[in-house]
């Protein structure tokens, strides 16, 4: 029960109640009127006590679907998708139904951990496995993000603490490593592959001169499909440069960063320099139906866009079946490029300004581009191009690749059900072995 009292040095009668809080706090009526007091007392405690009654509980899911995912799409516009998938899959169906502010104590915080310590054991949806280690790591990261957005908004959720704020990554998180060791020993292509997989004419022309760049540049899937005509500068000296400052997103079907904020430029191996000519000469208006212009992607679908990197992913299977070579992972055309030129004398310091020319020391910050071209050049040119001077011409012909589209597997992997990312998803493959 509240009070109206007189307080030393104040004209105005002054009013102590309880919030809702369980707090004392006092304050001045701003009156001399013991009974406006009185009244202004009795509208404060009403308020109070309607504070203190306990509202609808906010559930984990319920913030999840009404604050959460948007907050998630502002913040990681590429990324979204796939970080919801993993909430979907591993967290909400056991944590979904209970209340953010029960997750909010001691009691919530055991909960936690025992899922954390679980998490191990949980299977994959592509074989049935335990997730791989960097799975493991990425849907652990995800969920404290998850418990550090509800926490700051604890006026909202009725969070007294953040109950992932305690986990100790060291112990908890699992060492990163590849769930099947040993297998990057024996990935990528050889130098005789590489030749086959660019002149091979049971290879669509599109395909063979997608290949040369992508093995003898070492873009990823993304970049090189959104490579455009304009982009060539076949001015440079001594070889045709490659600019790119942005890459293209399949799972989000849209241009963003590459991948590490950085322009991008490539010398033009000589051998994917005879390739785009013949294919800019003939093959893309065979393939298009159009001659092409400067705004045209070098190697679209055929309705006129980038590629997906699942399309480009099962058409790169199904070439290397067709020329008789194992499945591997279509990402080792970007490690066969810089092993094939490290092995035939090239720096690594110029192979790194080609594929990862982003600053990662203060050092780095004295690299001048046009002044160390000659050496990106002299790396790229270490891969001979005369390996490929006693190969078959790769000719035009009529064959055009099988238009692309998002419908399908993705990959060796199960689609994903729709329903839970709520619209498409085409997952990334970058870290495991594609195939067995």
């Amino acid at each position: 029960m509240g009070a109206v009292y007189r307080r030393d040095g104040s004209r105005f009668l002054w009013l102590k109640y309880v919030d809702a809080a369980g707090e004392e706090k006092r304050q001045s009526s701003e009156t001399t009127d013991k009974a406006l007091a009185r009244a202004l007392l009795d509208e404060i405690e009403r308020q109070e006590r309607e504070k203190a009654k306990p509202g609808p509980r906010l559930t984990v899911r319920k913030f999840y679907d009404d604050t959460w995912v948007g907050l998630r799409r502002v913040r990681k516009p590429f990324a979204w998708k796939g970080d919801t998938y993993k909430m979907a899959l591993h967290f909400l169906p056991k944590f979904g139904r209970m209340s953010l502010s029960d997750l909010g104590n001691d009691q919530g915080e055991l909960l936690l951990l025992d899922w954390l310590t679980e998490l191990r054991a949980h299977l994959s949806k592509r074989d049935g496995t335990p997730l791989a280690p960097r799975t493991v790591r990425n849907v652990a990261s995800i969920v404290r993000v998850f418990f550090a957005d509800a926490f700051e908004r604890r006026a909202e959720t009725k969070m007294t603490r953040n109950p992932s704020s305690c986990w100790d990554a060291d112990r908890h998180f699992p060492a990163i490593e590849d769930k099947e060791h040993g297998w990057r020993m024996h990935a990528g292509f050889t130098l005789e592959q590489v030749v086959v997989l660019t002149t091979d004419e049971r290879i669509p022309e599109d395909r063979r001169a997608l290949y040369s760049l992508r093995f003898l540049g070492g873009p990823r899937p993304g970049e090189a499909a959104n490579a455009r005509w304009r982009d060539l500068d076949r001015s440079k000296k001594p070889l045709w440069r490659l600019t790119l400052e942005q890459s293209f997103n399949s799972p989000m079907r849209q241009e963003k960063s590459t991948k590490t904020l950085a322009t991008l430029t490539f010398p033009i191996h000589p051998v994917v320099r005879k390739l785009l000519l013949a294919w800019e000469a003939e093959g893309w208006e065979k393939f298009m139906g159009r001659p092409p212009t400067p705004a045209d992607f070098l190697f679209p679908r055929e309705d006129g866009k980038q590629r997906l990197v699942s399309g480009t992913y099962k058409q790169f299977l199904v070439d290397l079946a067709a020329v008789g070579l194992p499945p591997q992972r279509q990402y080792e055309s970007r490690s066969t490029f810089r092993n094939l030129a490290m092995s035939a004398g090239a720096t690594e310091f110029h192979l790194n300004l080609i594929t990862h020319p982003k600053p990662k020391k203060a050092s780095d910050f004295y690299t001048r581009l046009e002044m160390q071209w000659p050496k990106m050049c002299e790396a790229v040119l270490a891969i001979d191009p005369a390996a490929w001077e006693n190969t078959p011409a790769a000719v035009t012909r009529n064959e055009v690749t099988v238009g692309v589209t998002g419908k399908g597997t993705t990959n060796d992997k199960p689609p994903t059900t729709l329903t839970i990312v709520g619209g498409e998803l085409e997952r990334e493959k970058g870290f495991e072995p594609s195939l067995r």
